[in-house]
């Protein structure tokens, strides 16, 4: 098991003792950029380098996940673009002529980060991937994103595709004001079905905290060649909620 970057120990002190933070702290972590904020307040409890722009890797799967749910009409059954799912990188499964529902592959983008099921939800909702990413860039607009752009909706490497630890943070609060995006992002596996014809199989979550803190609640691991480890998490005690966000991590649990 990979250590646990040095951000979420800082988070999980924080959730499990509660201790007052007056003041933004500057955080000594082997990551590139992180943060640690309050959800409800939106407060930068601690952070280093919180407003530098890095690539996010499959962080990016909270936006296409939320974009996803703000859409509607999980649960109708449709069959997945074939060019959509022939996509490097990590899978759900998906295989051509499989059918499936967009709240299947919300628990296939967001559990073992299927690049194969954001894709297949961005065509699904917008006919293609690029109009899915107009749309993802004008939600980040709405949502005050002022250092972030995407290319894609997996978070694969691409020019011009970055974010910070500030506005990943925010991203992430914004997501956990959904409901099912924090009950699908919280599970540490789940049970879906898809395929020709549908049928049930078991997908696991990549977010390991899941299973070793108590207090976790999420949300989403990420890892590329050029992103390096990558972590957006959330952590929950007698009503505090932390955020925390890890970019080119060496020692996350990604």
């Amino acid at each position: 098991m990979k250590r646990v970057c040095a951000l979420l120990t800082a988070l999980l002190l924080l959730c499990t003792l509660l201790i007052p933070v007056s003041a933004y702290d500057e955080l000594s972590t082997d990551a590139k950029a992180c943060i640690v904020i309050d959800a409800q307040t939106g407060r930068v409890l601690g952070g280093h380098n919180i407003h530098e722009r890095l690539p996010m890797a499959s962080t990016t799967k909270i936006m296409t996940a939320l974009l996803a749910l703000e859409h509607g009409d999980l649960d109708q059954w449709f069959t997945v673009d074939s060019d959509a799912i022939h996509v490097e990188g990590s899978s759900m499964g998906l295989q051509d002529g499989n059918q499936v529902t967009l709240r299947a592959l919300l628990y296939g983008m967001m559990l073992p980060s299927g690049n194969d099921a954001a894709n297949a939800a961005a065509v699904e909702i917008s006919g293609t991937m690029d109009d899915f990413v107009l749309k993802m860039n004008q939600r980040a607009a709405q949502l005050g994103l002022e250092n972030t752009q995407f290319r894609n909706p997996s978070g694969l490497d691409a020019e011009g595709h970055y974010s910070t630890a500030l506005d990943m943070a925010k991203l992430c609060a914004a997501a956990l004001e959904n409901e099912d995006f924090r009950n699908i992002c919280g599970l540490s596996r789940a049970q879906v079905e898809f395929g020709n014809p549908p049928y049930a199989r078991w997908l696991e979550n990549y977010n390991k905290l899941l299973t070793m803190y108590p207090h976790c609640i999420g949300v989403k691991t990420g890892t590329h060649s050029k992103a390096g480890m990558c972590f957006v998490g959330a952590a929950e005690k007698d009503g505090l909620t932390l955020i925390s966000v890890t970019l080119n991590c060496e020692s996350d649990s990604a």
